[in-house]
């Protein structure tokens, strides 16, 4: 069953000083020296308050005025309460930034990425799970995506979604969090 997100029903891990929610968007301002620690939850903005049970779908829009190298946000996938994969835009220079993922194995990041355009100001992520397999997708309009990565995340643990945005230089920057939808597998049709 597919429906929308209201941000505003989403149980914070580390909240921001300056945030606006309404019903379908989360606007943040970064701090300057937040950093995403890998082992950690510092910087993080929010996680989903609501776990998919089964198989599922989620999908985000993330919208952003990066200022300074480093600055970045996007999306984050837990199995319990251990962070097992980051993916999101990192911002290098007025020509260049990073589309990235990293997937944590036993505390240690594997990652792999592709530069795109500073001018790119706005990112869609997609999540597909079923059956203990994780696929993370992007896509520039929101309608033709492309894999990022996939992985395997077992079954025996609980999987949920969060967002997070940082500066970890002397910076700060606005970004938008919107459109998130999810859509759980129906248990009697067992399709998405």
């Amino acid at each position: 069953m597919k429906r929308r997100i209201d941000p505003g029903k989403l149980q914070w891990i580390t909240k921001p000083e300056l945030y606006i929610t309404n019903s379908d968007r989360i606007l943040i301002e970064t701090e300057p020296f937040s950093e995403l620690i890998p082992a950690g939850s510092s910087a993080e903005a929010i996680e989903l308050s609501l776990s998919p049970k089964g198989s599922f779908c989620f999908t985000i829009r993330t919208e952003y005025e990066y200022r300074r190298p480093f600055d970045q946000c996007g999306i984050t996938v837990y199995a319990q309460n251990e962070r097992i994969a980051v993916a999101g835009t990192e911002y290098r220079d007025r020509e260049m930034q990073c589309l990235k993922c990293i997937v944590f194995h036993d505390g240690r990041g594997d990652q792999s990425g592709r530069d795109i355009s500073s001018g790119i100001r706005k990112m869609y992520y997609r999540i597909w799970y079923r059956a203990g397999a994780l696929r993370i997708q992007y896509s520039f309009t929101g309608s033709r995506y492309s894999d990022l990565r996939e992985f395997w995340a077992g079954t025996e643990k609980k999987i949920s979604i969060g967002i997070y945005a940082c500066s970890p230089g002397d910076s700060w920057f606005d970004c938008t969090f919107c459109e998130m939808m999810l859509d759980e597998e129906d248990q009697k049709e067992g399709s998405l």
